[in-house]
């Protein structure tokens, strides 16, 4: 009986939230937003194996005032309710939740139980001032320097997994972000980020345009630990798009021995006059330590999350993908990631069905392959079915 009060009391929140929402549309000062959405969820390693099985419950609220001409504010939190034998089964999945790395930890568990746990999380909350050519945002905020799609190893400060599909929005990081436009194609940025442990990550980017590409250079402190420099481009090949970012990361301690780490990523897309689309990119991770962990969920550590620099295994992999819409309400994807060094590979076929202009129905699948006998984590199934209402 807990458990469907709870489910209630969300869909309650969410409903009254979509009238405000349809007032908001003639205040133009203040907007909210935002979706609900059911979520099945099953992993198997074989067909006639045990499956785990979970549902996860997502509301996501979106909250903007622009209070004035010169400041803007914002609030984003996502409910979280999920059930199902992966909270008992997986050792401390419960914590895969709550885990907050920023300076204030705005995540809580509100009600967990032997195969349930229902979570909210504050992952905006920010306050913008700007005048002119100058810009300033404090607090919990996404700080977006990556230009690739897959692998970004110039996004240091809130780097994210490509199969967290679920989290369109990406995380945050506490900070503070001021930016200066000396044109209309270039910007100068300094971003100082406070995260769990006083771990600062503090640097800045130029970026420019010059025959039609934009391209930036970065460096600055990674982690507090570590000296970081970067670059990245983005423009046209033989009309499809062709980015590409790299960075390379060393101990302060040693900063002029070779010890340091190289990541870098390349991709090329491409659309056709039907709408078929193509997209490649590959990467080249020099991090020792990639972890299977990050990789399939099942062996999460909180402590272990990925960085730009280690955003995935060791060594080389790469990525393919193809999508194409059948009819204007329904379309197709597939895509694979390819690592050499780790012989894994990762198929994700997906289909997605706009049942009406405000809701959505996928289907989507990531089909792990382990090639490698020394692999410490075995082949699995992941499967979703996902209807989504935004509003």
């Amino acid at each position: 009986m807990k458990v469907h009060r709870i489910i209630l009391f969300i869909l309650l929140i969410s409903s009254g939230l979509n009238v405000q929402s349809q007032d908001s549309i003639r205040e133009k000062t203040w907007h909210i937003d935002g979706y609900l959405k059911d979520m099945q969820n099953v992993i198997f390693y074989k067909i006639d194996d045990e499956w785990l099985t979970g549902n996860l419950i997502h509301n996501r609220l979106n909250f903007k005032w622009n209070i004035s001409p010169s400041f803007t504010t914002a609030f984003s939190a996502r409910n979280r309710f999920f059930y199902g034998n992966m909270v008992s089964i997986i050792p401390d999945y419960e914590n895969t939740f709550k885990y907050d790395n920023g300076l204030v930890s705005m995540s809580w568990n509100i009600f967990t139980g032997e195969s349930y746990v229902l979570n909210s999380t504050i992952d905006r909350l920010w306050i913008d001032y700007s005048h002119k050519n100058f810009q300033v945002t404090l607090g919990r905020q996404r700080i977006n320097w990556g230009l690739n799609y897959v692998w970004n190893p110039n996004d240091i400060f809130n780097a994210y997994s490509y199969l967290d599909f679920d989290y369109e929005e990406k995380p945050g990081s506490d900070a503070v972000r001021i930016q200066y436009y000396p044109s209309s194609t270039s910007r100068i940025e300094l971003s100082v980020k406070a995260a769990a442990e006083t771990k600062i990550t503090a640097a800045a980017l130029y970026q420019f345009n010059k025959r039609s590409y934009d391209f930036q250079f970065m460096t600055g402190v990674f982690e507090a630990d570590y000296f970081v420099i970067g670059t990245g481009w983005a423009g046209q090949i033989a009309k499809g798009g062709f980015r590409g970012e790299m960075s390379y990361f060393t101990p302060w301690k040693n900063i002029f021995d070779t010890c340091g780490t190289f990541v870098a990523s390349v991709g090329y897309d491409y659309t056709f006059k039907n709408s078929l689309f193509l997209q490649f990119e590959v990467l080249y991770n020099g991090n020792p330590d990639g972890n299977m962990g990050t990789l399939t969920n099942l062996d999460y550590n909180p402590e272990n999350v990925m960085s730009a620099m280690n955003p995935y295994l060791s060594g080389f992999s790469l990525f393919g993908g193809i999508s194409y819409p059948f009819t204007p309400l329904l379309s197709g994807s597939f895509s694979g990631i390819y690592s050499w060094n780790d012989n894994v590979c990762i198929f994700i076929p997906s289909l997605t069905y706009s049942v009406t202009n405000n809701i959505d129905l996928m289907i989507l699948a990531q089909i792990l392959e382990l090639f490698s006998p020394t692999t410490p984590v075995r082949n699995a199934n992941f499967l979703f079915l996902r209807v989504k209402w935004s509003f």
